[in-house]
């Protein structure tokens, strides 16, 4: 091969790989790079460890969504459910710095359970405290905090970031898993308020035998519709405990209402506020 040849062909060759692995994260700036432990690749991509995957897991050379979690187009990864009371004590159990959080939780001075002491809400002193049910009566910041110290997100934009409060409904990580990227208006196509718990008094555990019966939109999520409100990264400012934040996917208390049920519907809590209609999941990726 003469001299130009080779070097046309080694030029070729880097671009495909820089092709490969150059995929910008909208609202991060990042790239993918193997071996720089930027945690900037997302999933499929090429990576040299774990350090280096969005995704959280390097398999093979590939980065992986990690256990407990779904891929959804290979693209992104989500919780497989909604995250439980268990999950979330193993949290509380490493102490997390409530002062590491961003100025808009600021005001959030401890990421506990609202379910004691005077100025808990009257519903949260009775919630299903249980291990295997999910974790509710937490407000956004704490949602938040959560995903961030596993390494994943709070729901929002394709690939991290909020969404826009007012934009398109039809939009985001949560949506797009819910509805199998618009092909769907419940989670299981026809909504089944008994299996999915769109009517009733009270939360089901999440993970369970149960919870299969209410699996879409793709498969091994469970109760993207019903059971509990999830939050969403997307909310009407950036001030405080004041701001709107919305939720997704209604709840055990829906009575059954379809339109409330629905992938596109959409609630809107104040970022303090907690009930025990309001858990959440994770994503990454």
């Amino acid at each position: 091969m003469h001299l130009g040849s080779a070097r046309g062909a080694v030029a070729a060759l880097a671009a495909a790989v820089v092709s490969a692995c150059s995929l910008v994260r909208p609202l991060h700036g990042l790239t993918c790079e193997p071996g720089a432990g930027n945690a900037s690749c997302l999933y499929g991509q090429p990576c040299d460890a774990s350090a280096d995957c969005a995704t959280a897991a390097c398999a093979e050379g590939v980065c992986q969504c990690p256990a407990g979690m779904v891929t959804i187009e290979s693209s992104f990864c989500i919780d497989q459910t909604e995250v439980s009371n268990a999950a979330y004590r193993a949290f509380l159990a490493k102490q997390p710095d409530v002062a590491a959080q961003e100025p808009f939780c600021s005001f959030n001075d401890s990421f506990d359970f609202d379910e004691t002491g005077p100025d808990a809400p009257l519903v949260c002193t009775t919630r299903r405290k249980e291990d295997e049910y999910p974790a509710t009566c937490i407000d956004w910041c704490d949602a938040r905090a959560f995903c961030k110290s596993q390494g994943k997100r709070l729901c929002g934009e394709l690939h991290g970031g909020p969404l826009p409060f007012r934009g398109d409904i039809a939009h985001g990580e949560w949506f797009d898993a819910c509805s199998r990227r618009g092909a769907l208006a419940h989670s299981t196509g026809e909504f089944d308020a008994l299996h999915c718990n769109g009517h009733s008094d009270q939360a089901v555990p999440v993970g369970d035998d149960a919870s299969l019966a209410c699996e879409g939109g793709y498969l091994g999520l469970q109760h993207m519709s019903g059971n509990v409100r999830e939050w969403e990264d997307a909310c009407s400012d950036d001030v405080g405990p004041g701001d709107f934040c919305r939720t997704r996917g209604g709840a055990f208390d829906s009575e059954g209402t379809l339109e409330e049920l629905r992938c596109d519907a959409r609630d809107e809590r104040e970022r303090a506020d907690t009930d025990h209609t309001i858990g959440f999941r994770c994503c990454s990726g």
